[in-house]
């Protein structure tokens, strides 16, 4: 159910404080640091940091994509904090081919171990074996 109001597109605190917990819990992780209530920085051990800009848009296109890029240039990564959330393939495209990540916080928790092109194309071995399962039919 899409939020309205306050969160329509903030991230809840509970949300970012569930996310920054589980990726402290990840190995390759040291720390994160909270920036203001839609960024945070994820500080890795021996890769690169991941500049995240927190959203929780009930559907992420191209338009909200393009306004979070203007609006926070340094940002490497777009998670959106909610299960139910989406975002567009098109997003997805348009924020790759810019060098950012674009996920649901479940599938970054995973991309967070890569770098590269296998971190902006990072799927989970669910919807992965979903894809090949739908490619082979």
């Amino acid at each position: 159910m899409p939020e309205s109001g306050y969160f329509a597109k903030r991230p809840r605190p509970q949300h970012r404080m569930f996310l920054t917990k589980y990726l402290e819990g990840r190995n390759n992780v040291l720390r994160t640091e909270v920036v203001d209530d839609f960024r945070l920085t994820v500080f890795r051990r021996r890769q690169a940091d991941i500049r995240v800009y927190l959203t929780n848009q009930y559907t992420l296109g191209i338009a909200d994509t393009m306004e979070i890029l203007e609006a926070a240039p340094e940002t490497t990564c777009i998670v959106s904090t909610m299960g139910y959330n989406q975002y567009t393939s098109d997003a997805k495209q348009y924020a790759r081919e810019r060098g950012v990540g674009l996920f649901k916080s479940s599938e970054f928790l995973g991309a967070v171990y890569y770098e590269g092109d296998r971190f902006l194309d990072y799927l989970p071995s669910a919807e992965r074996e979903r894809l090949d399962r739908e490619a082979s039919s």
